[in-house]
């Protein structure tokens, strides 16, 4: 596991799903096109990814588990050659989260890479565990998914299977806006997505205050308006359309900036 992220050391955003590991469902995944400042983005598009906003635009993390022989000298763990981490729960269970909060299991020295392969394990063993304020975004995929840009698969174990989850590094447990585009709402209340318009972020990796996950705000624009007339969020904030911030938060790691 790089101690950045969660790997081993040796319209409205596109309907994607992330299914449970094991699944046949996914097997590409592609980049999405939005605008940050003018400038064309690619992201991925994981859903909801089971985050939830907690206080405010505070979002919730589900623990991953560590495993380290101890602290090294520079305060950096030292990591388990070979062990894979450990989650307790993977999409469709309640509390999963694309967001990792990071916990650090510390083991003996004669411990063997993966005699540990669930929290049943970990609980039994007794080993010391301790609760960081590290999180990392590594949503879990079936193993036969494969990404647009190449990213590889991490594998992880729940409950002694066999998981995979890409690995976007470390990721503050905030939501901040993603701008999407509307005319308006249904008979049935769902929103009716602006075709070919492409959603609006204002931050990117490398930006402070960036999140890969992002608050869904509806902006409601007439009938005639033009596709990609509005490109950043500047000018979303200077028009006179109507912002409607919801609670719906998604998981969209962004790869690219033009």
């Amino acid at each position: 596991m790089a101690i950045a992220g969660c790997g081993d050391d040796d319209g409205a955003p596109a309907a994607t799903s992330t299914p449970a590991n094991g699944s046949d469902a996914a097997k590409a995944l592609s980049l999405v096109s939005g605008w940050y400042r003018g400038r064309q983005v690619r992201y991925y598009d994981f859903g909801g990814g089971g985050a939830k906003l907690t206080q405010g635009s505070s979002i919730a993390g589900a623990p991953i588990f560590a495993f380290i022989r101890g602290m090294k000298a520079d305060g950096s763990p030292d990591l388990v050659a070979g062990q894979n981490n450990v989650i307790d729960v993977k999409p469709g269970d309640a509390g999963y989260s694309d967001l990792w909060q990071v916990a650090l299991v510390t083991v003996p020295s004669d411990y063997k890479a993966n005699a540990a392969k669930s929290r049943a394990d970990i609980t039994a063993s007794g080993y010391p565990l301790t609760v960081t304020q590290m999180f990392v975004n590594c949503p879990v995929v079936a193993e036969a998914t494969r990404l647009e840009g190449g990213e590889k698969l991490v594998q992880g174990w729940y409950k002694g299977q066999p998981v995979f989850y890409p690995d976007f590094g470390a990721n503050a447990p905030v939501a901040i806006p993603i701008w999407v585009f509307i005319t308006g709402m249904d008979s049935r209340g769902m929103p009716q997505f602006v075709s070919g318009q492409s959603n609006i972020i204002d931050a990117v990796p490398m930006d402070a205050g960036y999140s890969a996950f992002w608050r869904v705000n509806l902006v409601t624009v007439p009938s005639g308006y033009s596709a990609n007339s509005i490109k950043s969020a500047d000018a979303v904030r200077s028009s006179s359309y109507k912002v409607t911030e919801t609670d719906m938060v998604v998981n969209c790691p962004v790869v690219s900036v033009a």
